[in-house]
């Protein structure tokens, strides 16, 4: 066996990986968009040469030039525009998005030329030279050079080229060039042409050795992922080299490992062991960003009425209820799609309620039914117990994937788990752990169900649905609890809810393993109705599907697993054309772009109130159709508490007026002099590389009294709150808090020592209430980090939040605003929803970060009224950091 032959194979391969894998992150830093669609822009590039070389005939030269550069640089513009339009957007909506764009060039490929492997001929000298004893095709020669060419040359105009060094600024400051006189969106339009380019490039430098298939020619540019995870998807040179590493190992594997053992996979599933584990351990950043900071407000509250949500679900049930009587031989494919709402359940739950990302749910499926074979097949376990623990199975797995959502989470946590995905299926669905041989599967035993009298296939259908409705209403139930709530706040804004002094560590523990346990089910299900399955049902890459679709379907649960099942389940078995399955993803591609660009199209405003008078909702107001409170003229929610308000807002809760008595940790009568100091910095150093925002800083906050911190912009004042709330890694310096040090403690920690905190840019949870908002400033504490306190609420605990929310709210003057959501209030308003939720927690010491911010004289007035009379019954201390000087010397004591 000749080790040369494998290493020069392995370079040749990846190189390739490295040349992808370079485009791909430079237009992730210049953009900040990961294109998951990278591998389709290879596909394209390699489709547009075959079609033009291989089946017209023309010259290699122009063939190369319209398949690479132009088409690249149409790409680049296109990609540029949509970039900026989808910037915007939340974070599993810029993923859909992208991944849109890969289900459509898929699926046009597949409609076009058919879903069979092509031959891509190679259009690259075939002669042969030899090497010390080992035969190099020149075409390999060629690969490599252009790779390690188009790679240097790039590295040396980012260095030295003015365009290039525009290309590092825009990733570091793209403000201040603009403000040198450099466009940076043109800037960035240089990147993602450049990127495209080497994308064109990279398929059809892979086109010939894996000919031209769209799905396979796609995951292998994909690979190209675990090479930006090794360059930490920002250094080119390490991104390069660690493509070229990538190859070289895969090449060592698949002629060293004996394939039918369960390292046999290692080869293919080499570039995601290296994602998986790259970004497992990837150096955690501390320092808030801006852009963690910036908060989405919310477009779209509306909900319907209660009344009209229950009548629309006994409805739907009971047309599912109905469905035996008329799907005949199709019942098995009505059973299917069940299982998909039930799937669809588990991913919205982390996706649409917790704005987690998982592009591993079909793997979490495929584990639940192995499971399920196993313990009803092979142990003999009664059907029911068998699928309750086959769930639990997937448990510890979700628990896992957590880590990188608890260490990183956003995109990464999206590329840990579609990495994790492709790697069980490599390495595991065909070893006798999983499914075994491809052709034959596990077998899936169904219930006995003669009991009932209605055949097997239809009482399993109606066993199906009962689980259906349990799992709608198990998550509807959740969705209302404290958990539900925390896993609001995680999706709207992690900093508040931290800062409240929740563990949103645990929290997402929760939700993965919730998640996973859910998915289990459903594919231990789905795998029951075929009787017998294999891989091919669990396919990894259809949960870039299930992403896409639970990102697209209107409406909140359960009817986006509805509507996603629906699209998903029903229509194929109605239509029977071949490729029905490609059109489907064709349009389920489209619709994500379309919606990406313009957003949901929203309730239109007659059917609103249609459905409000149907559901005998009174005002639309605390609905949040309108977050104004009734007469503004009369009433301004900056006034003093004193100020009279109009009335409460139809629906919003109701506070009992002796709800406050007897609560303990309620703020007591006015303090007649400071108790102390409530915070102390002694030598406080922070920063960030070799930039020192904080020197030695010394400052003394006493309680019961507001401190000011004032200076320029640039002095480090948001820094110095962000190191004492421990959102940065102070390596210097001590932190005393109420006599105790705190220069350790985590941020959650600190909150529940008692140091609330507000931001620059107001973080609220826009989905919730201003009820709600308010009330995580001490639910959060409550919930803290114990497993039990972040999924129940006592009835004492329920009480004293209630209390501390009436009379926050009574304080900052709001109540009128208690059943608004908060994405639709105006700044002032939040403003003092931030303060209030800060109130309402048991904090001794607030930070308030420019509070002011956006607010006119007259609001920052009465917002400084406010806040004196704060410190006056409640007695607490205040960290001011405020621009406004008549403000400052207006309240602060110092």
């Amino acid at each position: 066996m000749n080790l040369l032959a494998f290493v020069i194979a392995g370079l040749v391969s990846g190189s390739v990986y490295g040349l992808a894998g370079v485009g791909l992150v430079l237009t992730y830093k210049t953009s900040g968009i990961f294109n998951f669609a990278y591998g389709a822009l290879a596909t394209v590039a390699a489709y547009v040469f075959y079609f033009l070389y291989f089946q017209h005939h023309l010259d290699l030269p122009i063939s190369l030039l319209v398949a690479v550069v132009v088409l690249g640089a149409a790409l680049g513009v296109g990609f540029e525009r949509f970039a900026e339009r989808v910037s915007q957007a939340k974070l599993s909506m810029q993923i859909a998005a992208t991944v849109g764009v890969l289900l459509v060039v898929e699926a046009l490929a597949t409609i076009l030329y058919g879903p069979d492997t092509l031959s891509f001929p190679q259009f690259l000298p075939t002669q042969q030279v030899r090497i010390a004893g080992t035969y190099v095709g020149v075409s390999q020669m060629v690969i490599f050079g252009v790779s390690i060419a188009a790679a240097g040359s790039l590295y040396v105009f980012v260095r030295q080229a003015r365009l290039g060094k525009a290309m590092r600024a825009v990733v570091a400051n793209p403000e201040l060039l603009d403000l040198a006189g450099t466009n940076p969106a043109a800037v960035r339009r240089w990147a993602w042409m450049i990127g495209c380019f080497f994308a064109a490039l990279s398929g059809l430098l892979l086109a010939p050795s894996v000919e031209l298939n769209s799905s396979v020619l796609t995951l292998l540019v994909v690979q190209a992922f675990g090479a930006a995870a090794l360059g930490a998807f920002s250094n080119l040179v390490l991104t390069w080299i660690g493509g070229v590493a990538i190859g070289i190992g895969s090449a060592l594997v698949s002629g060293y490992v004996n394939s039918t053992s369960i390292l046999g996979g290692l080869s293919a599933s080499l570039p995601f062991v290296v994602l998986f584990l790259a970004i497992f351990f990837y150096p955690r950043r501390h320092e808030i960003s801006a852009r963690v900071l910036s908060v989405r407000r919310s477009s779209e509250t509306w909900a319907a009425p209660f009344r009209v949500q229950v009548a629309g679900a006994v409805m739907v049930v009971g047309f599912l209820c109905c469905v035996p009587l008329f799907a005949g031989f199709r019942i098995s494919g009505w059973t299917v799609a069940l299982t998909y709402v039930i799937l669809f359940l588990s991913l919205g739950l982390l996706v649409r309620t917790s704005g987690q990302i998982s592009l591993c749910q079909a793997t979490f499926a495929a584990i639940g039914a192995v499971a399920f074979s196993r313990l009803a097949g092979s142990l003999g376990l009664p059907w029911l117990a068998a699928l309750l623990v086959a769930g639990l199975v997937a448990v510890p797995i979700g628990a896992l994937l957590a880590v990188p959502a608890i260490r990183l989470g956003g995109l990464f946590l999206a590329l840990a788990t579609f990495g994790f995905g492709l790697l069980v299926k490599d390495m595991f669905y065909e070893s006798s752990l999983m499914f075994g041989r491809a052709d034959v599967g596990v077998s899936m035993p169904a219930p006995s169900l003669d009991w009932l009298g209605i055949g097997t296939s239809t009482g399993f259908y109606y066993v199906v649905l009962a689980i259906t409705v349990f799992c709608a209403l198990g998550i509807l139930s959740l969705n209302r609890t404290r958990l539900g709530r925390l896993l609001k706040g995680i999706s709207d804004s992690p900093i508040a809810l931290t800062a409240s002094g929740a563990n949103v560590n645990l929290t997402r523990v929760i939700v993965f393993c919730i998640s996973a346990y859910i998915a289990g089910v459903s594919g231990a299900l789905a795998g029951i109705v075929l009787s017998q399955v294999n891989g091919s049902f669990y396919d990894p890459t259809v949960s870039l599907t299930y992403l896409t679709l639970i990102v697209i379907s209107l409406g909140s649960e359960p009817w986006y697993a509805l509507l996603a099942a629906a699209g998903l389940g029903i229509v194929p078995i109605y239509i029977s054309s071949g490729n029905i399955t490609y059109y489907l993803e064709l349009v389920f591609g489209i619709s994500a772009v379309l919606i990406s660009l313009g957003g949901f199209p929203g309730m239109p405003q007659a059917a609103g109130v249609f459905l409000d008078r149907v559901g005998r909702r009174r005002s639309a107001t605390g609905a949040a159709m309108s977050a104004m409170p009734p007469e503004p003229a009369a009433w301004h929610p900056m006034q003093s508490p004193a100020a009279s308000r109009p009335s409460k807002p139809a629906g919003a809760a109701t506070i009992r007026a002796d709800a406050l008595e007897g609560v303990q940790g309620l703020p007591a009568s006015r303090p007649s002099k400071p108790a102390g100091d409530i915070l102390e910095l002694r030598s406080l150093s922070v920063s960030f590389g070799g930039l020192v925002a904080l020197d030695r800083v010394d400052l003394k906050v006493p309680q019961g009294r507001i401190t000011g911190l004032i200076g320029p912009n640039g002095a480090g004042k948001t820094t110095c709150l962000n190191a004492v709330s421990g959102f940065i890694k102070c390596p210097l310096g001590t932190i005393i808090l109420g006599g105790q040090d705190i220069s350790h403690a985590s941020p959650a920690r600190r909150a529940r020592l008692g140091l609330g905190r507000s931001f620059q840019q107001v973080q609220l949870c826009d989905s919730l209430t201003v009820e709600a908002n308010v009330g995580l400033g001490r639910e959060a504490s409550l919930a803290g980090a114990n497993l039990a306190n972040q999924i129940f609420a006592g009835r004492a605990e329920r009480a004293e939040v209630q209390a501390r929310v009436a009379q926050a709210m009574e304080l900052c003057g709001i109540t009128a605003l208690l059943g608004c959501y908060a994405g639709n209030l105006t700044t002032g308003q939040r403003r003092l929803v931030e303060l209030a939720r800060c109130l309402a927690g048991s904090f001794r010491l607030l930070l308030l970060d420019e509070p002011s911010s956006g607010l006119d004289s007259n609001e920052t007035s009465r917002f400084g009224t406010i806040l004196k009379n704060v410190v006056a019954e409640q007695g607490v201390g205040i960290a001011l950091v405020e621009h406004d000087m008549s403000l400052v010397m207006d309240i602060c004591s110092y």
